[in-house]
């Protein structure tokens, strides 16, 4: 495994471009760079999925993440650090399973109550709760790509996945839209259930840009809301109601790009949190909407 921070060999079968991958299709090594010249990540794809070492660096050089995959799968060690060195994640897959830590707490269980189907989620370190939590979709105000307004009314009885992306975006958005086109066909059987995308770059994803979007990308407007607004309330929702970033980037004005994505039942309570670049991981998330849909048809 390459060195995190370490000195790059140069090879024919190594690419490197300011945007991680433009494409499902991309095979080999990639790198890219922050604007200081920096790298930003040397990430190794098989026919758009990680497949190999996936190295990735804060702005400053410090290492923020070391994964390793094979054929999608995470695979060996993989590890994590805050920009001040502190690890966070550190845990090795062996044969599928893990095998070391991923939170900082172990699942919390309410003795005497009733175990759900799926877990509940009250913090960022993302901690299982069995039952039922405060932690709720706080309210909010903003626009879907057809100008109307939502809220967190909008999502009460509905299931939705919660996801943050931004129309330029040429490194993780691309898979993360791939992915998310297999939910949406998944969800088409389920009249309340609906993704809900939320613009990092409010500014310029207005409600005409996000409906031309979702226009090339055949996302259907009833199932797949593109949502923009003011971008304090978006940011406000992403650290502090869906988890989506956890103020690594250091600033309230700048957001870490995340692959998460947040599955929200109907009454607004996170059970889910998945690595939306990951095929199989959108497979348990499509299972897991299916499990929430009939928990809520149970009711």
């Amino acid at each position: 495994m390459l060195a995190l921070g370490g000195p790059l060999t140069p090879s024919h079968a190594i690419r490197e471009t300011r945007a991680e991958v433009a494409a499902a299709s991309v095979n080999g090594r990639v790198l890219a760079r922050w604007p200081n010249g920096n790298l930003r990540s040397d990430t190794t794809y098989r026919e758009g999925i990680y497949d190999g070492d996936v190295l990735t660096w804060y702005e400053g050089g410090q290492p923020y993440q070391r994964r390793h995959f094979v054929r999608g799968h995470e695979d060996g060690l993989q590890q994590a650090w805050t920009d001040k060195g502190a690890m966070y994640v550190n845990y090795e897959v062996r044969d599928g399973r893990r095998f070391g830590y991923l939170n900082a707490t172990p699942c919390v269980e309410v003795e005497g109550k009733p175990r759900s189907a799926l877990p509940y989620y009250s913090s960022a370190d993302f901690t299982p709760h069995w039952t039922p939590v405060d932690h709720r979709i706080e309210a909010f105000g903003l626009t879907k790509q057809d100008a109307t307004p939502i809220s967190e009314r909008s999502l009460d009885r509905r299931i939705h996945v919660a996801s943050f992306i931004y129309t330029q975006c040429a490194a993780v958005c691309p898979i993360l839209v791939a992915q998310l086109t297999r939910v949406q066909s998944a969800i088409q059987s389920m009249p309340n259930a609906v993704i809900v995308s939320y613009s990092v770059t409010p500014d310029t994803d207005t409600p005409k840009a996000l409906a031309a979007f979702g226009r090339e990308r055949k996302i259907d407007p009833a199932r797949w809301w593109l949502v923009t607004g003011s971008r304090s309330t978006i940011y406000d929702l992403a650290r502090r109601s869906y988890f989506a970033d956890d103020d690594r980037a250091g600033s309230s004005e700048a957001f870490l790009h995340t692959e998460k994505l947040l599955l929200v039942d109907g009454d607004r309570h996170i059970r889910g949190v998945y690595n939306g670049t990951q095929p199989h991981e959108i497979d348990l998330l499509i299972q897991d909407v299916a499990r929430l849909d009939a928990e809520t048809q149970m009711r």
